[in-house]
């Protein structure tokens, strides 16, 4: 993967910036969505751990007992009756207490793992899920049957809704294979093709690039306000710093989850462009949790 290095530590770090900025321009806090696709993130580099000592982990069951530890640390305690995962790394940075899906807590709280043909979050239609995708597409000797399969069953934990994450998950893929953001964005159409609820998400990513997508609220109208931010700002002839930038306050001005527009717009610029067009990521208070992040996920990829 050209650049591999660069675009994964500019997908965490941007995404991280822009989901502090979009709660607040002066905010130093990583909030929910950065939390989540770093403790995904974490679950998969386990199973690799495991993998390098040549013993094998389920990557589905690995990234739920993860997820189960970002609940204890950001709630104080495992959910009744469910597996006590040991810490961590990760579980041993504070986390800031932000706004959190009612699907992701209570799907979490199920007594059994949320499956394909037993999803949670049967009527969510929050972005939790979406905000955690891109980790699933980030694996370069993975191929993009086994993301949008993983990300199917990585959503279902929380929620049923496992399309959008899922091409979210194929969108990253693509574009860590050094494809443009409209050569992803056409591999992720002609997938949704085969999907049997490809309609709506394919349209709305299709008007989002002609006309934009105004206060997007679920998770389907996230990813193409995010995806039309980045794409909008792409035109533009100046620094890698000024594009990312630009994309992150487009998706801020889009209304409605701001949050998650941005936080998806800056993941996906951030792949894009590169570390270096980030700006000062280290001003956020736990940014070494991003940069440890980083760091073992470059290790055990490369």
């Amino acid at each position: 993967m050209e650049n591999y290095t660069s675009r994964v530590a500019g997908l965490f770090a941007g995404g991280a910036v822009a989901e502090a900025a979009a709660i607040d321009p002066q905010n130093t806090e990583m909030s929910t969505g950065t939390q989540l696709s770093l403790y995904v993130a974490d679950g998969l580099v386990e199973v690799l751990e495991w993998a390098a000592e040549g013993q094998v982990a389920d990557p589905p069951a690995a990234v739920w007992l993860a997820l189960l530890r970002w609940y204890k640390n950001r709630f104080g305690t495992f959910p009744d009756g469910l597996p006590a995962a040991p810490d961590r790394w990760i579980d041993h940075y504070e986390l800031y207490a932000g706004a959190v899906d009612e699907a992701t807590k209570s799907g979490l709280e199920e007594p059994d793992m949320g499956l394909v043909h037993k999803p949670h979050g049967v009527d969510a239609t929050g972005a939790d899920a979406l905000m955690r995708a891109a980790p699933l597409g980030m694996l370069p000797q993975m191929d993009a049957q086994w993301v949008t399969n993983m990300s199917h069953q990585i959503a279902v934990l929380t929620h049923a809704e496992w399309v959008t994450p899922s091409a979210y998950s194929l969108l990253v893929h693509h574009i860590l294979t050094g494809k443009t953001l409209l050569e992803s964005v056409t591999e992720v159409l002609d997938w949704l093709k085969t999907t049997d609820d490809d309609v709506e998400l394919a349209e709305l990513i299709r008007t989002g690039l002609s006309a934009g997508i105004t206060a997007p609220a679920t998770a389907a109208q996230v990813l193409a306000a995010a995806i039309a931010a980045v794409a909008d700002t792409l035109q533009e002839a100046v620094a890698p710093e000024q594009l990312y930038a630009t994309a992150v306050t487009k998706a801020v001005n889009a209304e409605g989850h701001t949050q998650a527009t941005a936080l998806v717009a800056g993941q996906l610029a951030g792949a894009l462009l590169g570390n270096t067009a980030i700006g000062m990521p280290s001003r956020l208070t736990q940014y070494p949790m991003v940069e440890d992040a980083i760091d073992r996920w470059i290790n055990l990829t490369t």
